[in-house]
Order: C-alpha cells, then sequence, then structure tokens
C-alpha cells in the first residue's frame, strides 16, 4: 500500500536526492542559449581593456584645461588613444574610444560651444566621463560559475572574453510513456467515449523548457505486459516520466511493473490537491518520475517534482522558489490535504484562482501563471496571504 507524506517532505526529497554528475558537450556561443554552463568562465583580459570614454566631448589634462582650447586631432572608437596631447590643449573623443594617457578628464560635447578652439562652458571634475581600465573586471576574474544559466547577459558576457564555443551540461534525457486505452493516437477522431492524449505535449513542453530533452515517447495500453517491457526498454535514459496508470485500479500497472524490476521508491504518494499518486523512485541510475495521468493533475505534480530534479541533473538550484501573494478570492481548500492551485496573477502581489471542475479541467489553466498553495484549513478567504510559484 503506498505511503502518503506530506507535500514539504516530497519536495525535500527531490531536493535532496542524490543525482549523478551530467556529462558535458561544447556548443556554439550562438547556439547556447537556455543552456547551463559546465565550467567556470574567467575574464580574459581586463574590463574595459583601457580607459574608456563614456561621453561625446573632449579629453584633456584637468589640471592644463583653459576656458577655451585648440582641437589637438580626434580619437574614435575603435582607434587607438596611444596620442601625447599636449599640455593646454584638448582632443575631439567619441563614445567607446580609448582615452589618451596624457588625458584624466572628458568634458561633454554639451558643455562646450563645439567650436574650434572649443570654448568650456562648464569644466568637468578630475577624472570625470571615464570608465576606467579594469572597473568591470581584472584579467583572470571568474566570470561566471559553473552551473549559470546562459541568458542574454551571459552570452554577452562570453563573447566579450572570446568564448566562441561554450562548455555545457549535456540536456538529461527523458523517455516519456503516457497511458490509457481510452486515449487516441495523433489524427484520430475520438469516440465519445474517448479523449485525445494531451499529456505528452505538454510534459514534453514541461521538460523542453526546464532544459531536458525527450528523446523518446511511447504510448501504453492497458496491458501489463506492455507496460512492462516498454519500462525495460526505457531503463538506461536519465529520467522515466510516466502519465496514469499509478492509481488502486484494476488497470493501473505502472506501479506494481516498476517495483517488479527493481525500483526504489522515494515517494510513493503525497497529501496533496491534485496529483495524490505521484511516485519517485529509482532503476539502477535512472530516475524515475509517475505523475497523474488526469492533465491538471499531471502538469502540477510535474511542475513541482520534475523541476527540481531537471535542474539537478543541469548543475542548477533546485529547490521551488515561491512568495507570497494576496488571495483575490475566497476559495475551498482542504484540511488534510494540501491544495495545489493554477492562478492568474492581475499584479504582482495578487492571485486569483480560477473555477474548475476537477484534475481532468485543463481548459482552466488557460491564461494562469502559476501554482498557488493554500493552507490547510477547509476555506481560505479573499485577503489572505498565500504561497505562490510560477510555472516553470
Amino acid at each position: 500500500m503506498p505511503t502518503l507524506i506530506d507535500l514539504d517532505a516530497a519536495m525535500a526529497i527531490v531536493s535532496t536526492m542524490d543525482l549523478p554528475q551530467r556529462q558535458r558537450e561544447s556548443v556554439l556561443l550562438m547556439d547556447a542559449a537556455g543552456r547551463t554552463l559546465a565550467a567556470p568562465i574567467q575574464c580574459d583580459r581586463d574590463l574595459p581593456p583601457f580607459d574608456r570614454s563614456a561621453m561625446d566631448g573632449f579629453a584633456c589634462r584637468h589640471h592644463t584645461a583653459c576656458r577655451t582650447m585648440p582641437i589637438f586631432g580626434e580619437v574614435r572608437a575603435g582607434s587607438s588613444g596611444n596620442i601625447t596631447v599636449p599640455d593646454g590643449h584638448c582632443i575631439s573623443i567619441s563614445t567607446g574610444a580609448p582615452v589618451p594617457p596624457t588625458c584624466d578628464t572628458v568634458i561633454p560635447i554639451e558643455a562646450t560651444d563645439a567650436g574650434s578652439p572649443v570654448t568650456i562652458q562648464e569644466l568637468s571634475a578630475p577624472g570625470a566621463n571615464i570608465h576606467p581600465r579594469a572597473a568591470d573586471a581584472a584579467a583572470g576574474d571568474v566570470l561566471l560559475e559553473a552551473g549559470t544559466l546562459i541568458g542574454p547577459a551571459e552570452s554577452g558576457l562570453l563573447a566579450m572574453v572570446g568564448a566562441t564555443e561554450v562548455s555545457v551540461a549535456a540536456r538529461p534525457g527523458v523517455t516519456l510513456l503516457t497511458s490509457g486505452d481510452e486515449v487516441v493516437p495523433d489524427g484520430v477522431t475520438p469516440a465519445p467515449h474517448q479523449i485525445r492524449n494531451s499529456n505528452a505535449p505538454m510534459v514534453k513542453s514541461l521538460v523542453t523548457r526546464l532544459g531536458g530533452s525527450v528523446t523518446a515517447h511511447h504510448h501504453l495500453s492497458d496491458d501489463p505486459e506492455a507496460v512492462r517491457s516498454a519500462l525495460e526498454s526505457a531503463i538506461g535514459s536519465d529520467i522515466i516520466v510516466t502519465t496514469g496508470g499509478i492509481s488502486a485500479g484494476a488497470h493501473d500497472h505502472l506501479g506494481s511493473a516498476l517495483t517488479a524490476l527493481g525500483t526504489e521508491w522515494s515517494i510513493t504518494g503525497v497529501r496533496m490537491q491534485p496529483g495524490k499518486p505521484v511516485r519517485v523512485g529509482r532503476i539502477r541510475d535512472t530516475l524515475v518520475m509517475c505523475l497523474p495521468g488526469n492533465p491538471v493533475s499531471a502538469l502540477v505534480t510535474g511542475s513541482l517534482f520534475l523541476t527540481p530534479l531537471v535542474r539537478g541533473l543541469l548543475g542548477l538550484h533546485r529547490a521551488i522558489r515561491w512568495r507570497t501573494v494576496q488571495l483575490a478570492n475566497g476559495i475551498k481548500a482542504n484540511a488534510r490535504r494540501t491544495m495545489i492551485r493554477p492562478a492568474h496573477t492581475p499584479s504582482p502581489d495578487v492571485a486569483e484562482i480560477p473555477a474548475w471542475q476537477g484534475s481532468g479541467d485543463l481548459a482552466h489553466l488557460a491564461g494562469t501563471r502559476g501554482l498557488v498553495r493554500l493552507p490547510l484549513q477547509g476555506e481560505v478567504p479573499a485577503g489572505s496571504t498565500v504561497l505562490f510559484t510560477r510555472w516553470p
């Protein structure tokens, strides 16, 4: 008989499970967005590599500056700043250009008459409008740690240090097994007693968003031998993810088949609604995540329990991040099981839970932004403080 544990205990388990070390692979920087760094990135030279002008204007030596100064040439972005500017002179300079070594101040063009010679209307302070060499980072500094998710800013930093190829964690490979004789294949019009397979694209989308890859998908009939055969073939994947077939029904064979194949279970049920039958375990080096078959239950439990596993395999922070919000509408909860409900966020600190018809009602998820965790009580009035986490 499955043992139910509370939600906090279950989430602690998946956040601290021993996970195998990920393999590395090298990808081109232009293809690295959304990947996870497998090694730290060091600065290959000072940033900026020279004293850089932060303004269009005129560079000069502050203590010899005059109200009106001859202009000793020009230095543009991309040109050498190795120019000796005589005392009492200035040089026209562009934003991003190197400041000549004999200059220590840049006067913005707006503070001058822009003439030639130039008349200074307001003299800047010594060192003004210069971005000093190594002010951002020095050569050898670690700019990005291993485990960093590569986004737009990280991509720019990697380019700045000359990383044309990047060592990243290999994407965790997921074998997805959906189940149920009531489910028809893609392209088949269902009879009134049949349904389409919403779980397959939904879970695949979740895995992809988390940084994993669904390498195989099979739909299982409610036949014990077919179930066992598919599971045996899936062993060796990083993660086996199943939907359905884990409740106590006569035609639910996945749980018993996995146990017979030697699965060591860490979670065999959680006191939550929806999603009570969720299971987490391991067959040798393959992680096993069994999600309920009802689509809302599958998405809720996948978001809460699959997220830490995939992120952990990538070397990322595993724990689900909750924040407090105010509940916009009163809602019926559950005093015995932690209720998790999809919610809209009309403003950053407010969550509104739409009406639903149970865990098969996927339609009510449209437009929701994440999940609200309700306290263990029968009714939760509007204005209550509750926990909220965004969809992965």
